[in-house]
């Protein structure tokens, strides 16, 4: 598909008469440059930057983190099979910047560290963007992966998702993908907590059913023990989903396109298929063209990936969402424990305007203090009822981080290269948050006009 064809399209949807497309579908600007054959979409200079406000309390057992995320255009779906053609089309895609349906969910994600990951207070996020990762220029191929002995063959994996440098027998300027350390060394890693634990508040594949998704990174991006929240929703040997609404509890059997499209389904409506509102897939229903079914399947999840607990929604125009969770770990080998008077390492980032993969806003590397004071977020102790409690608010700017990957800043492309080889200093050291709005998208610009 042709740069030219793909903004038309976005054309189309802004303008389209039938009123299906809704400009806040998208986002409201035009990017500042689009190539797909590169994996690019650059952001308007609006949609690269945004305030997160966090803010934590605790008590004997919880704690809970809460967001507030400003945004017009919230979006609560995900990808949808429509009925088309006599065949279940699935819509909805998380790369190449946003959705050009709005059928993407939004997402706030948290990494948090107790000291045991090295460089992680002084780099954040960027230590677990490397090249090879998916959807940035320098992306492994499908078949590479799939080709990989442990990543592909033993993993079953087909693309490369955020690791830590310290998993890969490799220097900071080497690309460092496939060089994965052996299985007993990643197990060490693991027993002594050098991994982060990633909490993933997600709009529609958890938070319906009362969750946030709990992973951890370690040589890719792993899910806690436990079953997750969703799964999917497709039948495989019959080419059809798998489950659809039951109407006896919710009076329909499935949405409609017209309506979804033009994201017409509120918080209050089904616009999502879990376990509790569902029976098994009809074949022999009348479906017509244009019936929809999500295509994500949520249920009650298990174990550690199941331990966040969700609660709140969009409200007077923000995100307000609180995440709870004990403070002892659920598992050692996947979530970090948390005590009174400790402080940790945290760093943040924002999935909106229907975009997924890369096309994300994130921070700095901050710090959270419990009863610490000397922290970017403190968070406050309290008796009782976790949210009945006020809580000191953090604004974070975050921002669109490009494609400045861990390769990168150990090249010579990049001037602090010497700083973050002698691990002296930070990216907080050097950049403010308004430095990388711009700086960001520069790097980006150097890099795709280089070759790999």
């Amino acid at each position: 598909m042709t740069t030219n064809r793909i903004i038309l399209q976005w054309i189309l949807a802004l303008t389209a008469a039938s009123g299906l497309l809704l400009a806040t579908s998208i986002q409201a600007q035009p990017p500042v440059k689009v190539d797909p054959s590169k994996n690019v979409y650059i952001p308007h200079a609006e949609d690269r930057v945004a305030t997160l406000r966090v803010g934590a309390v605790y008590n004997q057992q919880d704690i809970q983190i809460r967001y507030e995320f400003i945004t017009d255009n919230p979006s609560w779906y995900h990808q949808y099979w429509i009925y088309e053609g006599g065949e279940w089309v699935r819509y909805g895609s998380g790369a190449l910047g946003p959705d050009q349906h709005g059928l993407y969910e939004d997402r706030i994600s948290m990494m948090l560290d107790d000291g045991s990951v090295d460089g992680f207070d002084r780099y954040g996020g960027y230590m677990t963007v490397h090249d090879g990762v998916r959807t940035l220029s320098s992306a492994a191929s499908r078949d590479e992966v799939r080709a990989h002995p442990v990543l592909g063959r033993e993993m079953g994996r087909s693309d490369i998702r955020k690791y830590l440098p310290s998993t890969r027998d490799a220097q900071g300027d080497e690309l460092s993908w496939h060089k994965l350390k052996d299985s007993a060394e990643l197990d060490a890693m693991r027993q002594r907590g050098e991994f982060l634990d990633l909490w993933q508040w997600r709009a529609h594949r958890s938070h319906p059913v009362g969750y946030a998704d709990n992973n951890y990174v370690l040589h890719y991006r792993l899910n806690s023990e436990g079953r997750g929240a969703f799964t999917t929703n497709w039948d495989a040997d019959n080419q059809q989903p798998a489950w659809m609404y039951n109407p006896e509890i919710t009076g329909i059997t499935h949405l409609e396109r017209e309506r979804l499209l033009a994201r017409e389904y509120s918080q209050q409506d089904w616009y999502y298929l879990s376990e509790a509102i569902a029976k098994p897939f009809d074949p022999d229903h009348e479906w017509q063209e244009g019936d929809v079914l999500p295509q994500r399947f949520l249920r009650e999840p298990s174990g550690s990936r199941g331990a966040i607990r969700a609660s709140g929604g969009y409200q007077e125009g923000a995100w307000r969402i609180q995440l709870t969770r004990s403070l002892d770990s659920p598992n050692v080998l996947d979530s970090k424990t948390l005590r009174h008077g400790e402080s940790y390492n945290v760093a943040f980032a924002v999935h909106t305007n229907a975009s997924g993969a890369r096309w994300h806003l994130v921070s700095l590397p901050q710090t959270l203090g419990l009863g610490i004071e000397q922290a970017d977020i403190v968070a406050q102790k309290v008796d009782g009822d976790l949210n009945a409690a006020e809580v000191v608010w953090t604004e974070l700017k975050v921002f669109y981080p490009g494609q400045t990957t861990w390769k990168w800043l150990h090249s010579d492309g990049h001037p602090g290269k010497t700083a973050v080889e002698s691990g002296a200093i930070g990216v907080r050291h050097i950049h403010s948050a308004d430095d990388m709005i711009d700086l960001s998208v520069e790097v980006e610009k150097q890099r795709i006009a280089t070759p790999n």
